[in-house]
């Protein structure tokens, strides 16, 4: 993260408004989510599903909504890249914490995943349909291996032989 926001053909003033915006809820806001799954669900959950517009209280109590909109529209980027970049592993790690931290269980957020695909809705909009399939394949991947495997506590053992398993 951390690069500027901005197209070239929008006024400085504006990109500089929507740079500092990033600056301010990278460290106040993203830095405080654990986990890169839990980061783009937030993220997804700024944007109106109507209007693809981003929209934050806070935030526009301090910026222009068009600071706030291509500000989260560049977060919301950045973590979908960041999360993508991951190995498989590492994702389902990852998706796992995210589990774990609703507090709710497994097998059930595993069956509602599959069912609701909610998680179409996480991409941001305007990603590239490579990435956006890529994302949508990797989690209906590690889902499927969710559902199907009762060994919950060795997707997360680095040390475990992978010929050990039953």
């Amino acid at each position: 993260m951390g690069e500027p926001v901005g197209s070239y053909d929008e006024p400085e003033a504006n990109r500089a408004e929507a740079d500092l915006l990033v600056e301010d809820f990278e460290q106040r806001t993203l830095d405080a989510i654990p986990g890169r799954f839990s980061r783009l669900i937030y993220l997804a959950s700024l944007r109106d599903h109507n209007t693809g517009r981003y929209h934050h209280y806070g935030l526009e109590a301090r910026y222009s909504s068009e600071a706030v909109d291509e500000g989260l529209r560049h977060c919301h980027a950045e973590a979908f890249a960041d999360l993508l970049s991951l190995s498989l592993q590492e994702q389902t790690q990852d998706l796992l914490r995210f589990f774990e931290s609703l507090k709710a269980e497994r097998a059930r957020l595993v069956q509602a995943w599959q069912q609701l695909r909610a998680y179409q809705i996480l991409p941001p909009q305007n990603c590239h349909p490579l990435a956006r399939e890529l994302f949508s394949k990797n989690v209906e991947v590690i889902l499927e291996v969710l559902r199907q495997t009762d060994l919950w506590e060795l997707l997360d053992d680095p040390h475990r032989d992978p010929h050990d398993l039953p």
